[in-house]
């Protein structure tokens, strides 16, 4: 009874701070603890610094935004000393986080709220349960197996209820992950770009703060690559994403679909052959004596072109070795044109 008065005793101090805005100020600390032991810790257990594999970020990074009636207070039991509480329904904490997993440290204590909503992007992820004893740097939620990416958290108080405390004493996050600065953003000028083989398109990312460093990344090289300005050059037919990242890891991505090289088209094409007529001519005869010198016209394809043959000379005599000329008279009655006489 004399312990649970003395609870009473600082939260009815806690909810006087509160009620006139005082609060604890504390300079935002944006580093980080690594890890170095294995506790094998669960949701429930007290732990006083991050296991291994994982690292912790204080409640006061300036990455951790705070919605609502927030305030800070200073004990020797908390994480760093000190840790942010609120005392209003309905007010929220937000973060985003590069990483696969996450445990949210708090003081716990079975009056406490143990519905704590906790969105993962966007969608319920359970709830933080800070009604489990009396403890201080306890695990109240851990998730895992998360994709590897940023993710965005946002933890709210429930609207209604008594002892609606809610605590934030630390953040543990993978030793390889980092909570993202909310205030930067990235954008892409196109979405989606379509490229013929060899040619190239031009991305432009926009970044808050303006001229943040941009790294780009194609998935597929051997379909499209990206310069380090985000010029886009196809390199044969499929599709691929480009990717654009700042310095703390934001990303945003253009979609790339690359077809074949078209073929130019020949100013001066050959016909094909139902646009061509191949005439030969065949001068009938032996090797000795053909007087008459017959000729014989011969059509492939549409005869629609109209030829006479007219003798240059008569020739009476004709010997092996002796030359004689014919002219072949070609008059074109159609629209298409004689591939070769």
């Amino acid at each position: 009874m004399r312990n649970y008065f003395k609870k009473f005793s600082i939260m009815f101090a806690m909810a006087l701070m509160l009620m006139f805005g005082w609060s604890i100020s504390a300079f935002a600390d944006d580093s980080y603890e690594i890890g170095t032991v294995n506790y094998s810790a669960t949701v429930g257990s007290q732990l006083t610094s991050p296991e291994k594999g994982w690292k912790r970020a204080d409640d006061t990074n300036s990455s951790i935004k705070y919605d609502g009636n927030w305030s800070t207070t200073n004990n020797a039991t908390r994480y760093k000393g000190a840790l942010h509480y609120t005392a209003q329904k309905g007010a929220s904490v937000s973060f985003k986080f590069y990483g696969t997993k996450l445990r949210y440290i708090c003081e716990t204590w079975s009056p406490y709220p143990s519905n704590v909503s906790i969105k993962i992007d966007d969608l319920p992820n359970g709830n933080i349960n800070q009604s489990l004893g009396v403890n201080y740097q306890c695990v109240a939620y851990e998730k895992i197996n998360l994709p590897l990416g940023i993710h965005n958290v946002v933890v709210k108080m429930p609207n209604e209820g008594s002892w609606m405390y809610g605590w934030l004493d630390a953040i543990d996050i993978d030793d390889t992950g980092y909570l993202v600065n909310t205030t930067e953003s990235i954008t892409l000028d196109k979405s989606a770009i379509n490229l013929t083989q060899d040619d190239s398109g031009q991305l432009t990312a926009t970044t808050t703060p303006a001229g943040a460093q941009v790294t780009w990344k194609s998935s597929d090289p051997s379909i499209a690559t990206v310069d380090s300005t985000g010029k886009v050059t196809g390199v044969k037919e499929g599709t691929c994403t480009i990717t654009a990242i700042t310095a703390d890891g934001l990303t945003a991505t253009c979609v790339v679909t690359v077809t074949p090289k078209g073929n130019e088209p020949n100013p001066n094409p050959d016909p094909t052959d139902t646009d061509k007529i191949v005439n030969i001519a065949h001068a009938k005869g032996d090797n000795t004596n053909n007087a008459g010198g017959d000729v014989t016209i011969i059509f492939h394809g549409s005869a629609d072109t109209t030829l006479s043959v007219v003798k240059t000379a008569d020739v009476k005599d004709v010997w092996i070795g002796d030359n004689f000329t014919y002219t072949l008279v070609i008059t074109n009655t159609g629209t298409k044109t004689a591939k070769a006489v």
